[in-house]
């Protein structure tokens, strides 16, 4: 277990912290203890359990000054999420030897986003991360200290599933810019609104070629955009996690549009999800994941504005991240980059160490009320 004590704890207490368990759904509670291992008596005013969520981010840019290029890196830490209870305090100023159990708990809102594992590389990145900390007070620090922390899965809770809205667009088509050639008519739908990896999305598409071209094939794609801003500075990222080219449908050639109640129906493409992927669709003040699926139809005439349908869709995950996210999440500067992320103590509460002996426990439930 990697050990992120302070130096002026070292050689006389150890922090560490047992979770429950290491994925959570948004809406669950949150539950641990602190493990305190006391080797001498230790001064210390009070021992603090956090809960915090943070978005982090950071965005290359660069700088022109008498001909000179210089290149600048924007980080921002964006708080989503801080929660504290006070799990034991200290009225002598001081902890006697022992091994000690703090326990707390944290009830998550049922809207947190689901952890996202660092997107991005080199100076332009973006990850949101979840990690339970202890704050430690003693006499003569100034403030109080977060001396250890451990990192654990937020699954955002999932969307509802319904039935979207069919989307149609018309585009009326030309030759050498000006020479009317017919119109050309597209539309679209999904089957559902929100997906998992692993899953097929279907696409159901109809084409009306009313125009002199003929229709080299029908691009349907599912599309990612990471969005993510530090300072004033902005980054996307975007990517293509899905697509399938569906065949060509020749001038006149019709089909998902009626005519007087008949026709031929929608045609159907599918799209196959990768099992695994770490960017799930999310909205936070700094980081935006964005997901669509687009219908494109591709014309053999440079000249022609073919006509194009996007659909907004939502990924989602109910399963945890790889362990080894969870172990090295990413730190970039700030007030807690000198706080590694240790692994968590297996979970073995022990009711006869529940507070040190000169300890009172204090709101160990996070609802800011001290307990009785």
């Amino acid at each position: 277990v990697a050990s992120s004590e302070v130096s002026s704890l070292q050689n006389y207490a150890s922090v560490q912290v047992a979770v429950e368990k290491t994925t959570y759904q948004a809406g669950e509670t949150v539950r641990g203890y602190v493990q305190l291992a006391v080797a001498q008596t230790t001064t210390m005013t009070s021992v603090t359990a956090s809960l915090a969520g943070t978005a982090r981010t950071t965005v290359h840019y660069t700088t022109h000054r008498n001909k000179k290029t210089r290149h600048h890196t924007a980080r921002e830490h964006r708080c989503l999420l801080q929660m504290e209870a006070a799990v034991a305090r200290f009225p002598s100023g001081s902890c006697d030897p022992g091994h000690f159990q703090c326990p707390f708990e944290f009830l998550l809102p049922t809207e947190c986003p689901s952890t996202l594992a660092r997107r991005g590389g080199g100076r332009n990145t973006a990850s949101l991360d979840y990690c339970v900390g202890v704050v430690v007070a003693r006499p003569g620090w100034t403030k109080r200290n977060l001396v250890h922390r451990v990192a654990i899965d937020v699954v955002a809770a999932p969307p509802p599933v319904v039935s979207p809205a069919r989307v149609d667009e018309t585009v009326r088509v030309t030759r050498c810019c000006c020479i009317d050639a017919g119109v050309m008519r597209l539309g679209a739908l999904m089957a559902r609104n929100a997906y998992q990896g692993g899953e097929a999305p279907e696409v159901h598409y109809a084409v009306a070629n009313d125009s002199s071209q003929d229709v080299m094939c029908v691009l349907c794609s599912l599309n990612q955009t990471i969005s993510f801003t530090a300072g004033n500075h902005r980054q996307n990222l975007n990517s293509c996690l899905a697509r399938v080219e569906m065949p060509a449908v020749a001038k006149g050639a019709r089909f998902g549009f009626s005519v007087n109640g008949d026709g031929a129906p929608l045609a159907t493409a599918t799209l196959q999800l990768p099992a695994e992927f770490r960017a799930f669709s999310c909205e936070t003040p700094t980081i935006s994941v964005r997901h669509s699926v687009v219908v494109h139809s591709i014309t053999k005439s440079s000249f022609v504005k073919d006509p194009k349908v996007q659909l907004p869709v939502t990924l989602y995950r109910l399963t945890p991240l790889p362990a080894a996210f969870l172990v090295a999440a990413p730190v970039d500067g700030g007030s807690d980059g000198l706080v590694p992320v240790a692994a968590p103590l297996p979970y073995a509460p022990q009711a006869s160490s529940a507070a040190p002996a000169r300890g009172v426990p204090v709101d160990t439930t996070g609802d800011g009320v001290a307990d009785s």
